[in-house]
């Protein structure tokens, strides 16, 4: 008879193991799922604010073409608008006193309201003809003025922060 009653004493410790497992098992998983829950909401947050961006980069193009035949005389004019770089000082997008323009909204109460900058970068050779700049003399056509548009996102709430450039010539 002894020997029944220590396997009593021995199937409760089995089983509460086995119960204490399958707690462990479950707890890990429950963390598993919620980290990738925040994982796919981060990046859906973070494909709000690209789309926001974009917006605000069509934006600095249109501004761009509505100030046609020559965009580059209203650099240092109109806000958001700048002229050349100046080599050794800290880039514009990173500098606190630049002054941003706020794009209009895509998403709205979905992503942070997109700000862009406008950069005039000096007149460049065409990517069609890149060495016609080094000729003696230089065709009418050869150079064309050249802009970089930045964009960001505001970052508010611990969203995701996302800067974008892009060149636009004419």
């Amino acid at each position: 008879m002894r020997s029944l009653r220590s396997q009593h004493g021995v199937a409760l410790i089995v089983s509460l193991l086995l119960l204490l497992a399958i707690t462990i098992l479950t707890i890990s998983s429950m963390q598993r799922s919620t980290t990738q829950e925040r994982m796919t909401s981060n990046l859906y947050e973070r494909q709000l604010a690209v789309q926001q961006i974009e917006s605000a980069l069509r934006a600095g193009e249109q501004l761009l073409t509505g100030l046609m035949p020559n965009p580059a005389a209203s650099a240092g004019v109109l806000p958001g608008f700048y002229g050349l770089p100046v080599v050794g000082e800290v880039d514009r997008w990173t500098n606190a006193a630049t002054v941003w323009v706020d794009a209009p909204v895509i998403n709205q109460n979905m992503a942070p309201q997109a700000q862009y900058i406008v950069e005039y970068m000096g007149d460049w050779p065409s990517p069609a003809k890149p060495d016609c700049a080094r000729a003696t003399t230089i065709e009418t056509d050869c150079l064309s003025p050249t802009f970089r548009i930045t964009a960001r996102s505001v970052p508010a709430n611990d969203r995701a922060l996302v800067v974008m450039q892009s060149i636009w010539r004419l």
